[in-house]
């Protein structure tokens, strides 16, 4: 009976998720906690240098450009020390740390282009090496002034999400519900959501994915918070898993969010996955906005508040 049961629920998971067979037989996450998806690529693959430094976190990306800066300074002012010190005027005799510093220096105003003050290079082998440094100099400063923009026009949703998913009352049923919240000003229109459920069958191996009706499924405007509500309903697939013990399922949740930001002129989107363990039954959120002096106070810090209920 358990074989029937589990055959015809793999029967009907016609849904097309993109997660594939291999995928859905995986006993862990579809989802990490960073929000990517829970796959390790393999073998050889093509790498686009441009996407890696435009998704590479600010801190590294301006320390990447600090070291290549420092590098490639000391790599010419290592070839003005090699052609001679007498190649470029200005240069004062002394150790050779002393006089490496100064190539260095010099070498900084030749890449950026700044013009030359005390130190100029007067034989041709500094003026060949000053011109070329000059030309490598414009080339990496519209490249890196190409990344700073695209990262910088790069839209990012700044969605907050609740740390916890509950199973609450709603209406005369059970729901689940997830609270969604915008952290900063800007205007997000058409905000739309899609909830995925997933859960691999006690005595299966092959993980169960089904996409859950909303409640409201589509907003126009996103100014304050929103609860996302799925209503286990007698058609909701989650009808009889919630009547039971769901410890043993793998249970998982992935809520995807789609919408239009003003300020960049671009869609966005933004989706966070909870498991078993970020579950809680029988429990409500707290509201996180209030009237007070004429204006509405949204609370960021209480999107994942709530209470437990009787």
């Amino acid at each position: 009976m358990a074989k029937e049961q589990h055959k015809i629920e793999n029967e009907n998971n016609k849904d097309d998720l993109g997660f594939g067979k291999a995928f859905s037989s995986s006993r862990g996450r579809l989802i990490r906690e960073d929000g990517s998806f829970n796959v390790d690529r393999v073998g050889t693959k093509t790498k686009s240098l441009f996407h890696e430094l435009i998704a590479m976190k600010w801190p590294s990306f301006l320390l990447m450009i600090f070291v290549f800066y420092a590098t490639i300074n000391i790599f010419y002012a290592f070839i003005y020390f090699v052609i001679g010190i007498d190649q470029i005027s200005g240069i004062e005799a002394g150790s050779w740390m002393h006089e490496f510093a100064q190539c260095y220096f010099f070498s900084v105003q030749s890449f950026t282009t700044v013009g030359y003050g005390g130190m100029h290079p007067q034989g041709y082998g500094a003026n060949i090496i000053s011109g070329i440094e000059a030309l490598s100099g414009l080339l990496t400063f519209a490249i890196i002034t190409g990344l700073v923009y695209s990262k910088f026009s790069k839209p990012k949703s700044k969605i907050l999400f609740s740390k916890h998913v509950l199973q609450a009352p709603y209406k005369d049923i059970q729901s689940i519900q997830v609270r969604v919240s915008n952290e900063i000003s800007n205007n997000i229109l058409d905000l739309e959501a899609s909830m995925i459920f997933g859960y691999v069958p006690k005595d299966g191996s092959t993980r169960i994915l089904r996409i859950l009706s909303l409640e409201i499924q589509k907003i126009a405007l996103f100014p304050l918070s929103w609860t996302i509500v799925h209503p286990i309903d007698d058609k909701s697939p989650l009808k009889e898993l919630f009547d039971g013990d769901t410890d043993d399922l793998e249970v998982e949740f992935l809520v995807i969010l789609r919408g239009y930001d003003e300020s960049y002129g671009q869609l966005i989107n933004s989706m966070n996955a909870y498991t078993e363990s970020h579950l809680v039954k029988n429990a409500k959120f707290v509201p996180m906005f209030e009237l007070k002096d004429g204006k509405t106070m949204l609370y960021l810090e209480k999107i994942d508040e709530f209470i437990k209920l009787d």
